[in-house]
């Protein structure tokens, strides 16, 4: 086990050299560190593992840097429980409303609508979220296509100090958040594809690269299942 962890690693690792397929990669395995030498991440509160980063309410992650209006952010997490609204991505400096959640059982993107239905309680899914050059706002989950919308408002566009994950903002006396894990975060300088986000990996230059980062993911996520089974 331990040596196809340490593979996995390696693959993930590799894309050091091929900044066209991530700008940043956190594995959380036992570091907030980027593992292509960009900017950390930010726990606030929450406990670091050897694989995973696990949060209580508003315990989430912060990235200093504004990944702008035309992004990708790929993650594999889950909340202990689906209770009311619960934000995963907040894009204004915590300072509006507006952000991807949960909301009982639905994916939400607000004040835009439902996209889907949420796993159970603890299971994990794959979460990717993309945002192109014309305002299209998509919302993958394990890979297939739970919904869209046209961004006219500029609701999806980072702004203020950069993206907060599993936070809420702070306009609310009650924070609209929950406890959960999170396996990785992966963020691109572009949208990726419905193709490419069914993959699992964007294209890179180098092909053994590209084969490198699906393999890694792969064998992370699988790796992972497993360990919590145990």
């Amino acid at each position: 086990m331990k040596k196809i962890q340490a593979l996995a690693f390696s693959a993930l690792l590799a894309l050091g050299c091929s900044a066209s397929a991530a700008n940043h990669l956190y594995t959380f395995n036992g570091t907030l560190a980027d593992a292509l030498g960009g900017a950390d991440m930010v726990g606030a509160g929450g406990t670091l593992g050897s694989t995973s980063y696990s949060f209580g309410k508003n315990e989430g992650l912060s990235l200093g840097e504004q990944l702008g209006s035309v992004y990708t952010i790929d993650m594999v997490m889950s909340f202990d429980t689906h209770s009311g609204w619960q934000k995963i991505i907040d894009f204004k400096d915590r300072t509006s409303d507006k952000g991807l959640y949960t909301s009982d059982t639905r994916w939400y993107f607000y004040d835009v609508g439902s996209m889907g239905n949420v796993p159970a309680d603890g299971q994990s899914a794959r979460v990717t979220l993309t945002r192109d050059s014309s305002s299209l706002v998509s919302l993958y989950v394990n890979g297939a296509l739970a919904g869209s919308f046209v961004d006219s408002a500029n609701i999806a566009t980072f702004e203020g100090k950069g993206a907060f994950f599993f936070m809420d903002d702070l306009t609310n006396a009650k924070p609209e958040a929950a406890a959960g894990n999170v396996d990785y975060i992966a963020t691109f300088d572009r949208a990726l594809t419905a193709g490419e986000v069914a993959a699992g990996v964007s294209p890179v230059p180098e092909p053994a690269s590209g084969a490198m980062l699906a393999a890694g993911l792969g064998m992370l996520a699988m790796l992972r299942r497993r360990s919590r089974k145990a």
